[in-house]
């Protein structure tokens, strides 16, 4: 189990980092990336590690395609897109209460509240900007 674990989360690290290549060059290289996890595992005599490598390497061979990597991409878009909504919902709340204290005068919660917000704000931008990647990318696999 332990194996499989690892294997997964190999492959899903190296998905997650694969983000502006072409379908092709994305299984391709995740084949590169497992094929050097696994040297380097055996160098170290981790049998564990390259029993669970060798796992995720079946798995990218049998799998990965330009169809499956456009279909990842497209399941990041929704989750993305997800987030964003999220993040913007988090953002009205925070300036409802940021005008409730403004209301009130309550000095350390509007500077609370100001401080929520900021952080909202640069929590959105993020999400923002991972979406306009996941998109970039879909869009240069058209």
């Amino acid at each position: 189990m332990k194996k499989i674990i690892t294997a997964l989360s190999v492959a899903a690290a190296l998905t997650a980092a694969m983000g502006s290549a072409h379908a092709a060059q994305d299984c391709a290289a995740k084949r590169s990336a497992l094929e050097s996890e696994i040297r380097y595992a055996q160098q170290y005599g981790n049998s564990a590690k390259v029993a669970g490598l060798r796992q995720a390497l079946a798995e990218v061979n049998a799998h990965c395609t330009p169809g499956s990597v456009k279909a990842d991409i497209q399941k990041d878009i929704r989750k993305l897109e997800k987030k964003v909504a999220d993040k913007q919902e988090d953002i009205r709340d925070a300036q409802n209460d940021l005008r409730k204290a403004t209301a009130k005068g309550d000095r350390e919660k509007i500077a609370k509240y100001q401080r929520k917000l900021a952080e909202k704000q640069a929590d959105l931008r993020d999400a923002q900007q991972k979406l306009n990647q996941a998109r970039a990318d879909l869009a240069s696999m058209k």
